[in-house]
């Protein structure tokens, strides 16, 4: 990390790797078709308003029919209270003899229903019969002088609709006058012909109306779905490494969160596919140099027939690939980080404090193998963040072990945990030979090296490491002096999480 700065500017990567590049992307972007649908958007609404239209259809003609059959009745039973009334003003007494004289106009209502019977009778202050049928009787008596009352009942097998009306005749020769009980009655074939006639004419109009407003719904639809349809060709035809994001221009609003997963969906495959790029691109210009040391080591080796000088060879050879080995797992790791940065959806709560001294304690031998002094200064309790565990781990690992490597024997690293103004603060000082600040900003580019620092094990990754996981986790990095001035102090603040349960 703080070494000597790259020591060439080759090539980018060679024509293989940019051809598998665009392979990778093509793959990547390309969608994977489902054959399995939900079935048509058209079906589903017609489905979900059909049955509920059938519904309220048959509710609607049960309130027609019964509104028919109302009116229907509303209207013969004006023709039946005006019989009633006609027989009682041809009913009078004379000289204590009750004479009914059944007028024409009683009958004139009913002549268009040939096939309906009608029925009359008139019965005295005693309930003896004047005239008609004798059975013909209202199952309550009307109440009061004149007042006619309407009774639907049962009548030698059939249904009848009948008028009574209670009538006071004056007879000097009756005491105080005599009443009689006026009875007309027909049955309903008719009232229930009209009523379905009339039924079934509404049913037809509301039926044609449903029929329409499906047609119309279907219609709708379709001009609904244009958008969505332009909208999906506009997509199939998009060239395979175009990822910009989609316009929602003309698109229904409630299909905008959908557009919007979209673009944001784009947007993490084209921060993937970019840093897959740069990863290609760079492993292809930084480990053929590692590659080419392993190659002329080894071409060495085989020459050699000293035992001590073999031995020699083949240390090298170890150190030559286990810096290999750092530098490709780190090109890996960043590659993971940069592509994530600002889009991590695998966050847990996790304990911070615990992290880092996990992480001290795995290092710890590393210290003691440089005859430096590692010290953990913690918390007493668990600080909670939102986090990927396995991604933060890496980044207090690279913080700790370049804090290690490039300090000198004899010395301290002090890595240090803390909770401030809502954030989590980790820590890691060290005693080595800083980063003068105008080299600070410079650092936290990939396989950037200070000049005449550090080991030749180093990179220039560590930092950038760190930077792209602490930004993914929404945090910053500050680089500042260490105590005195002397070496270097690296802290990461990130957003506090929620508190663990008791």
């Amino acid at each position: 990390m703080r070494a000597a700065p790259r020591a060439e500017q080759g090539g980018r990567a060679d024509g293989a790797a940019v051809q598998g590049d665009g392979e990778a992307a093509a793959a990547a972007v390309e969608p994977a078709v489902s054959r399995r649908h939900g079935g048509s958007l058209r079906r589903r609404v017609l489905g979900w308003l059909l049955p509920p239209l059938g519904l309220m259809l048959i509710v609607s003609a049960w309130l027609s029919y019964r509104g028919a059959l109302d009116a229907v009745n509303q209207a013969y039973d004006r023709t039946l209270t005006a019989s009633v009334r006609a027989i009682g003003e041809r009913t009078h007494s004379l000289e204590g003899e009750i004479q009914v004289d059944i007028p024409y106009a009683a009958f004139e209502g009913f002549e268009d229903s040939a096939a309906e019977r009608i029925f009359h009778a008139v019965f005295d202050a005693a309930g003896v019969l004047v005239t008609g049928y004798a059975d013909l009787r209202p199952p309550t008596l009307p109440a009061g002088e004149g007042m006619v009352r309407i009774f639907d009942l049962a009548y030698r097998g059939e249904t009848v609709r009948m008028a009574a009306m209670y009538k006071r005749l004056y007879d000097p020769a009756l005491e105080g006058g005599d009443a009689v009980l006026i009875v007309f009655a027909e049955t309903t074939g008719a009232r229930e012909t009209l009523a379905r006639e009339l039924f079934i004419a509404s049913l037809q109009r509301q039926s044609a109306l449903v029929a329409v407003g499906a047609v119309l719904v279907l219609l709708a639809l379709g001009t609904a779905f244009r958008p969505l349809v332009a909208l999906r060709d506009h997509i199939r035809n998009r060239d395979e490494e175009d990822l910009t994001p989609v316009r929602a221009d003309g698109v229904p609003s409630e299909v905008a969160p959908l557009i919007d997963a979209i673009n944001h969906h784009m947007q993490r495959l084209s921060a993937m596919l970019a840093a897959r790029r740069r990863f290609l691109a760079d492993a292809a210009h930084q480990i053929r140099t590692p590659l080419a040391v392993l190659t002329t080591q080894a071409e060495y080796g085989l020459r050699q027939t000293d035992p001590e000088e073999m031995l020699n060879t083949f240390a090298s050879l170890l150190r030559s690939t286990r810096a290999a080995r750092r530098l490709a797992n780190q090109m890996l790791t960043l590659s993971r980080a940069e592509a994530a940065n600002g889009l991590i959806d695998e966050r847990a709560p996790l304990d911070l404090a615990g992290l880092v001294k996990d992480v001290a304690m795995e290092l710890a031998p590393l210290a003691l193998k440089r005859s430096i002094d590692l010290a953990y200064e913690g918390i007493g309790h668990a600080l909670m963040i939102e986090g990927n565990a396995p991604m933060l781990r890496e980044m207090v690992s690279n913080l700790v072990d370049n804090a290690i490597r490039y300090s000198p024997p004899d010395s301290a690293v002090t890595v240090a945990v803390a909770a401030f103004d809502g954030e989590a603060v980790v820590s890691v000082c060290d005693q080595g030979p800083g980063i003068p600040e105008a080299e600070r900003e410079r650092v936290f580019q990939r396989f950037y090296r200070i000049l005449g620092q550090g080991d030749s094990d180093g990179s220039g990754l560590g930092l950038a490491i760190v930077r792209e996981i602490a930004l993914a986790h929404d945090g910053r990095i500050t680089l500042r002096d260490g105590e005195g001035g002397h070496g270097l102090c690296v802290e990461v603040e990130l957003p506090l999480g929620a508190a663990p349960a008791p």
